[in-house]
């Protein structure tokens, strides 16, 4: 690789010096983050777990007991059926699997970023500087813990990319390749996009790489890797189709905007908030930025992979949240960052750094320290009526609910899905709560779980108040207390 001749300035010497020590702090940074976030998975992680807990027990993908094509993640669902096997609780299954998904995705980036820059560019450093900037992310933060996937999936998109664009080609390598391209769809459909960008290009540099062999040697070995990258979709989908009726999950249509106006409003504001420097710092870096020599591929591809990403979204209007973004951003800091270590623009470079630890410093104690807070509650809560559900609520009058992962997975009753995740038939009555209150009768509902009566002769028979549980900017929002209420319906 070719770049402008750079001299890492002191300073950041004294950094790649201070190296191990930074990596120390953050390490008991992130032990002290677990220890406060423990009691917290997301409601989704529990839909997961629920799953999970079906195929152990040998049901299958099940949700409190009906086969459905709930999950998008059925890959992280095996991946915590198989820790659990080792004889961890559920819950610390999750947990697990997130430590074991942040450490993947750690790892990623450093050996990316590292093995992109040149060492008169100060390599260590940028490794250093893109690794913490993503742990001290405040999406990332929020999701390290949570019980979800997103880390893992940001970082076994990260090895692909580096695999198949940075990595000198060797069989191992090659063939690792294809299988993190042929796996990476069951854990994030996202990442069949990155197959299709990086599949083609991992053919080529395999029919390159064997070029002494003789040509039908060649073609099979061709031949065998683009097997490995596209049976695992293929086999999912098959048994998706044969066991549900449909390939597309249920969560596609459950978590889709009405107008691409709405959709595109949303990931604006998603993504400028969850990585401002980094977007800020894309179009400083085409017009005013003194431009290597030589961009890497692998660079292009950082850069390319989040653009599909929001592609698809749109496409697809898919509402986007923040675990969403958190899956190709890091890509895009990595590139800055890595641009701006070897154009020499040392004074960006540092300011780019000092910005995006005070904005996210900031958004994490005032916004995901709450959020998490408040979501703690939300866990206590959400128990405490699964409890009364499975003490008291006869077995064969389901409860109509909407947040339905933890609910489920504690109480272990029958429930009406208001969200469609495994009954897509709600998705058509969520804009209003008479319609969705029909629909929940029709099918069997008994009782129902809302923060207002859901019609006249509706009796509390359960009644807590949980916090705002959502994500704002509005910090305010987060002393906030809403009825949580079972009603018996008449």
């Amino acid at each position: 690789m070719q770049s402008h001749s750079v001299a890492v300035s002191p300073a950041s010497e004294r950094i790649s010096a201070l190296a191990p020590w930074l990596v120390v702090a953050l390490s008991g940074l992130a032990v002290l983050w677990f220890l406060y976030s423990y009691q917290y998975l997301e409601d989704d992680a529990y839909i997961h777990l629920e799953f999970a807990r079906s195929v152990a027990e040998g049901r299958g993908f099940a949700f409190d007991g009906l086969v459905a094509n709930g999950d998008t993640a059925p890959l992280w669902v095996l991946w915590l059926v198989a820790i659990h096997s080792i004889g961890l609780d559920w819950p610390e299954t999750a947990k697990l699997a997130c430590i074991l998904g942040a450490v993947v995705a750690v790892l990623a980036l450093w050996r990316i970023a590292a093995d992109l820059t040149p060492p008169q560019a100060g390599r260590q450093r940028v490794a250093l500087a893109v690794t913490a900037l993503t742990v001290l992310n405040p999406f990332a933060v929020h999701w390290l813990f949570s019980g979800m996937e997103s880390l893992t999936a940001l970082g076994l998109s990260v090895w692909a990319i580096w695999a198949v664009f940075v990595a000198a080609p060797s069989r191992l390598g090659l063939a690792t390749a294809a299988v993190l391209l042929g796996v990476g769809p069951l854990l994030r459909p996202e990442l069949l996009l990155l197959a299709g960008l990086a599949g083609p290009v991992l053919l080529w540099r395999t029919w390159k790489h064997s070029c002494g062999a003789m040509p039908a040697v060649r073609v099979l070995a061709v031949i065998a890797l683009a097997l490995v990258v596209v049976l695992p979709v293929i086999t999912w989908c098959t048994y998706a189709l044969h066991t549900f009726g449909s390939i597309i999950p249920n969560t596609n249509a459950a978590k889709r905007g009405v107008s691409l106006g709405q959709v595109g409003e949303r990931l604006v504001l998603v993504y400028a908030v969850g990585f401002p420097v980094a977007l800020a710092l894309l179009p400083v870096l085409a017009l005013r930025a003194s431009r290597p020599a030589v961009v890497p591929p692998g660079v292009w591809v950082l850069l390319l992979w989040p653009l599909l990403c929001i592609g698809f979204y749109l496409a697809d209007h898919t509402l986007v949240q923040t675990r969403y973004c958190l899956l190709s951003m890091p890509c895009v800091t990595t590139a800055t960052l890595w641009w701006l270590a070897v154009s020499g623009r040392e004074s960006l470079w540092r300011g780019a750094i000092a910005a995006t630890v005070l904005i996210s410093g900031l958004l994490i104690l005032l916004t995901v320290v709450p959020h998490v807070a408040n979501k703690k509650a939300g866990v206590q809560a959400f128990t405490a009526m699964s409890a009364y559900v499975h003490e008291k609520v006869p077995a064969e009058e389901p409860v109509a609910v909407y947040a339905i992962g933890l609910f489920a997975f504690k109480s272990r009753h029958p429930i009406v899905d208001l969200g469609g995740i495994t009954q897509p038939g709600a998705v058509s009555y969520a804009t209003g709560q008479a319609g969705m209150l029909l629909w929940a009768k029709r099918n069997h509902a008994r009782y129902f779980v809302s923060s207002s009566p859901p019609e006249p002769g509706a009796v509390s028979v359960f009644a807590t108040r949980v916090p705002f549980l959502g994500w704002t900017l509005d910090t305010a929002q987060y002393r906030t207390l809403d009825p949580l209420v079972l009603y018996r319906l008449p």
